[in-house]
C-alpha cells in the first residue's frame, strides 16, 4: 500500500497529517502509516482503519493467492498467499460492487465509521455517523464553525468520539475567536440542544426566557443512550467544556477540560457513566460536577485550578476513587441543594474514597452574590447535607480552612442574610420536603489522614478552622471512626471531639 500510494503520487499529501505544524517536505513512517489507513486499499467500502479496529481484518490481504509481495532487498512476487500468522484475512478475492443507495437515501449515506484529520469538521462526520457508530480524530486543533451555542452536537445513540494521539500531540477542540458558541461538546437527547430556546444566557443562574417553566427534564423526556468520549481536549469555551443531559450510559476517559469558565465536565439528570483518567481546570465553578445524576462512577482524575474541584449535588449512588484535588477553593463539594432539589431530591451515598485532597487554597472567583461565592478558601472535603455516605482512606492535607467538614445546610448558612433558610428564596420554593431532609445524615468517616489544615480561618467562620469540622444542629447519626488528625472543631454538638461509629 505504502508503495502503492507512492505511486499515485498521494504519499505528499500524508506530509503534517498527524500534526500540520510538522509539514517538513518529507515523510516519515509514522506519517505514512497514518495516511494509508484512511484509504480503501481493498476497495470494499471501509478505510483500512476500520478493517483493522472494527473488524479485526487484515485490510487487502485475501485468502487466495491473490496477493503481492514487495521486498525492499529483493524480487516484486504476483500471486501468492498471505504471510502466515498476521490475523484474520479478507475472505473474498474480488469485493461486491457497493450497492446503490434507496430512493429515499442520499448519496454519501450513513456510515459505521469515520476518520477525521485536521481540516475536516468533526461535527460533518457526527452528522454522517450512524448510530452506534465511531468517529476517529486525529491529533491537531479543531474549531467548529456550524453551531453559534454549542460547538460539537451528539444527539445519536451509541455514538464513540475517539481522539487518537501519537507523538504526544493530542485532539484539541478550541473555542472559535469572535464567536458565540458557549459549550464545546453538548450529549443530549436531538429535541435539546437548542438551548437559547429556553435560556437567554448560559452563565449562572441561567435565566429563563419568559414562559419556560422551572425545572429541567423530567423522566418522561427523551434519553440518549451508550456515550464514550476518549481522548480529547475542550479549550476555552465561556460555559461548559462537555455536558450531557439525560444520557444513560456514559463513558468520558482522558478529557481535558481547560479554561472553560463555568464547568468543565458536567453530567445532568443522566446514569450509569464513568468519567475517568481526566483534567480540568480553570473553571470559576466546577471543573468536574456530577448534577441530579445516579450511579457513576469518577475515578483517576486531577483537577486543578478550579474554584470547585469536583462537585457532586442532588445525586446518589456516586463513587469517587483515587482522584486528586489542588490547587483550588474547595477540593471535594458533596451538596444537597434547594435551587435543584424539585429536579432530584436526594443526595445519597455519595462516597470518597482514597483520594488525595491537598493545598486547596485558591482565592474564591465565583459568580459575586452565587451562594458559592460565599464558601471560604481552603476547604478540602465538604459534605453538606448529604446522607449515608462513607469517606474513607483519603489523605487530606495543608487546606487551610478545614480538612474535612460534614455540615447540616441550614447550620452552614445560618449567618448569611442572602442564604439563611428563613429567607432564602431557593429554600422557600423547595418546601418542606427540603428542609426535612437538609441535615447531613449517617455519613461515615473512617480511616482517614487529615493533617495540616485549619491554619487560617476567614471570619466569620474562623472558629471552625480545623483538621475535621462538624457542623450539625442536631444528633444526625453521622460518625467518624480511626483517623488520623490534629485538630477539631464543632459549633454546636460536639466539642468534645468527634461522635465515634458504633462496632
Amino acid at each position: 500500500d505504502f508503495l502503492l500510494a507512492r505511486a499515485n503520487q498521494q504519499v505528499q499529501d500524508c506530509d503534517g497529517i498527524i500534526d500540520p505544524d510538522d509539514r517538513n517536505g518529507t515523510v516519515d513512517f509514522e506519517e505514512a502509516f497514518a495516511c494509508i489507513e484512511l484509504l480503501d486499499s481493498d476497495g470494499q467500502g471501509d478505510d483500512n482503519l476500520t478493517e483493522i479496529e472494527t473488524f479485526s481484518s487484515q485490510p487487502g490481504w485475501r485468502e487466495e493467492a491473490l496477493n503481492t509481495h514487495y521486498d525492499a532487498n529483493g524480487p516484486v512476487l504476483s500471486n501468492q498467499l498471505a504471510p502466515a500468522g498476521i490475523g484474520p484475512l479478507d475472505p473474498g478475492s474480488e469485493p461486491p460492487p457497493p450497492p446503490p443507495p434507496p430512493d429515499d437515501e442520499p448519496v454519501g449515506r450513513l456510515k459505521r465509521k469515520i476518520v477525521v484529520k485536521p481540516g475536516d469538521s468533526i461535527q460533518a462526520a457526527l452528522d454522517r455517523i450512524k448510530p452506534y457508530g465511531e468517529v476517529v480524530v486525529l491529533p491537531g486543533v479543531y474549531e467548529e464553525p456550524g453551531d453559534e451555542v454549542n460547538a460539537l452536537n451528539i444527539t445519536k445513540n451509541g455514538i464513540r468520539l475517539i481522539g487518537k494521539t501519537k507523538k504526544n500531540k493530542r485532539v484539541v477542540l478550541r473555542a472559535r475567536e469572535q464567536s458565540a458558541q458557549r459549550n464545546g461538546i453538548a450529549v443530549v437527547p436531538p429535541e435539546h440542544t437548542d438551548c437559547m430556546s429556553c435560556h437567554t444566557d448560559l452563565a449562572p443562574p441561567f435565566p429563563r426566557r419568559p414562559g419556560v417553566p422551572d425545572g429541567m427534564l423530567q423522566e418522561t423526556d427523551p434519553w440518549l443512550y451508550d456515550i464514550e468520549i476518549r481522548g480529547i481536549t475542550i479549550e476555552g469555551f465561556p460555559n461548559n467544556g462537555l455536558f450531557t443531559n439525560h444520557v444513560d450510559g456514559f463513558t468520558f476517559v482522558d478529557i481535558g477540560s481547560v479554561e472553560n469558565k463555568n464547568y468543565g465536565i458536567f453530567p445532568v439528570l443522566s446514569r450509569n457513566g464513568l468519567i475517568a483518567d481526566s483534567y480540568a481546570s480553570g473553571s470559576d465553578d466546577s471543573g468536574i460536577w456530577v448534577e441530579t445524576s445516579e450511579n457513576v462512577l469518577v475515578t483517576n482524575n486531577l483537577v486543578e485550578g478550579n474554584v470547585n474541584g469536583f462537585e457532586v449535588s442532588n445525586s446518589d449512588d456516586i463513587l469517587l476513587v483515587d482522584n486528586v484535588a489542588r490547587f483550588n477553593t474547595v477540593g471535594m463539594a458533596i451538596l444537597l441543594l434547594p435551587d435543584i432539589f424539585d429536579d432530584r431530591p436526594s443526595a445519597k451515598r455519595i462516597d470518597l474514597k482514597d483520594n488525595h485532597v491537598h493545598s486547596n487554597n485558591k482565592d474564591n472567583t465565583a459568580r459575586p452574590g452565587s451562594i458559592l461565592a460565599t464558601v471560604p478558601k481552603g476547604t478540602g472535603i465538604l459534605m453538606l447535607g448529604t446522607d449515608d455516605a462513607e469517606v474513607s482512606g483519603n489523605l487530606v492535607e495543608d487546606n487551610e480552612f478545614t480538612g474535612i467538614a460534614i455540615a447540616d445546610y441550614c447550620a452552614a448558612v445560618i449567618q448569611d442574610p442572602n442564604f439563611n433558610c428563613l429567607v432564602d428564596q431557593d429554600v422557600i420554593d423547595a418546601g418542606p420536603a427540603f428542609i426535612a431532609d437538609q441535615a447531613a445524615s449517617n455519613n461515615r468517616v473512617v480511616n482517614n489522614t487529615v493533617l495540616g489544615n485549619g491554619t487560617n480561618g476567614v471570619p466569620p467562620f474562623g472558629f471552625l478552622a480545623a483538621d475535621m469540622t462538624d457542623l450539625s444542629l442536631a444528633p444526625n447519626g453521622s460518625c467518624y471512626q480511626d483517623n488520623d488528625y490534629g485538630t477539631w472543631a464543632s459549633a454546636f454538638l460536639f466539642p468534645g471531639g468527634p461522635p465515634a461509629c458504633e462496632p
